[in-house]
């Protein structure tokens, strides 16, 4: 909560210097560096990572670890971080060896996991955190280097949890069967394209988008995402499941069009301040106000506030696309995206204190 709140306040000031709403600093690049790296890291990474170790096992089918070493590992890595401040390679190194422990863990998990959930859930997840591993010591502020570590990490991971909040929230289907192998199959010709993308030549993006689309498009199909949808009505789960992956087959539909002629940052931002955000606030309030007993956000006003963000995303898709917006309609989506991240991360701290006060010695060792 604490990287959102400074993390997306320091992106809301650089979208205003870009937008001529403030002046331009001179540290302007190295600040566009710390906030990829906040995002990215500190933000997505600590929830993803925190979210794998807890309900991976359950998610994959697996036999879970003892609590107690996994809370010291998500410690590391956020300690690797504030290191990583003034001493960036110590820094790096810790959340480097953070993530690639956590893709051990994952993966003995998975082995001794459910045969049916190895394939779409299992080996995916623990694949996710090795571009974590390597993000550390790429130049995140570079729209290339972004999407791929957010497309081959959180976003797969994110699919991953998708899958699981589909079947047992919203009542849709475990992802097997065909389906299961055709998302297994396009997830790595994704993986291998986005990488050649960012790494190689840009003339791969249209690839990897055509191949995120057919991955995303078989997810919604083998789990009967937009059926399921549908039957479950009005709800903040269902608004963020199907909104984020909104944003998600946008992302993947607008670079296979455009290709590398797409200004990237507009997807560093669909994908980052759009799926994954949006992901995150709906379902860290659910979570939070389940285990605590008390609603987080009333769950008619989350409904109402998720799309609100989501077009405070969309308009900074917006000014990387070149759309006019005039500079009283940036403030007063800025402003309304600075509340929304206030009464979140407020709310949720409240709840995790409540959480906090249940937890016995026991309960971590078990």
């Amino acid at each position: 909560m604490v990287a959102a709140v400074i993390g997306f306040g320091l992106g809301f000031f650089l979208w205003s210097w870009q937008q001529g709403l403030l002046p331009v600093v001179d540290g302007y690049p190295s600040l566009k560096l710390w906030h990829a790296r906040l995002q990215l890291l500190l933000f997505a990474g600590s929830f993803l990572l925190g979210f794998a170790l807890q309900s991976g096992p359950h998610v994959i089918g697996g036999p879970p670890p003892p609590a107690r070493p996994l809370l010291r590992l998500l410690l590391l890595f956020q300690i690797g971080f504030v290191v990583s401040v003034p001493f960036d390679a110590v820094g790096n190194l810790l959340i480097s060896m953070t993530c690639l422990w956590a893709v051990f863990v994952l993966l003995r998990i998975t082995l001794g996991g459910d045969p049916l959930r190895r394939l779409p859930r299992g080996i995916p997840l623990t694949a996710s955190f090795l571009p974590l591993a390597v993000a550390p010591w790429l130049p995140l502020d570079h729209a290339d280097m972004a999407i791929w570590v957010l497309w081959c990490g959180p976003v797969t991971s994110a699919l991953v949890a998708g899958q699981q909040l589909i079947q047992n929230v919203l009542g849709g289907r475990l992802l097997q069967g065909w389906p299961a192998r055709g998302f297994a199959l396009a997830l790595l010709v994704a993986w291998t394209v986005t990488t050649l993308a960012a790494f190689v030549s840009g003339v791969f993006w249209s690839w990897a988008g055509m191949a995120w689309l057919v991955a995303l498009t078989l997810l919604m199909i083998g789990t009967d995402l937009l059926r399921a949808a549908g039957r479950f009505g009005l709800a903040s789960i269902n608004v963020t499941l199907v909104l984020g992956f909104a944003c998600a087959w946008l992302s993947a539909l607008w670079l296979a069009w455009m290709g590398e002629s797409l200004p990237l940052d507009g997807v560093v931002h669909l994908l980052g301040a759009g799926m994954l955000t949006l992901l995150i606030l709906g379902v860290a309030a659910r979570v939070v106000g389940f285990f605590s007993g008390v609603a987080t956000l009333n769950d008619r006003l989350l409904c109402y506030l998720l799309p609100v963000w989501g077009m405070v995303a969309l308009a900074r898709v917006g000014t990387a696309l070149g759309w006019p917006i005039s500079q009283t309609g940036l403030r007063i989506l800025m402003g309304v995206g600075i509340l929304i991240l206030i009464l979140w991360a407020t709310r949720v701290a409240g709840g995790l204190w409540r959480i906090s006060r249940k937890i016995t010695p026991e309960l971590l060792d078990r």
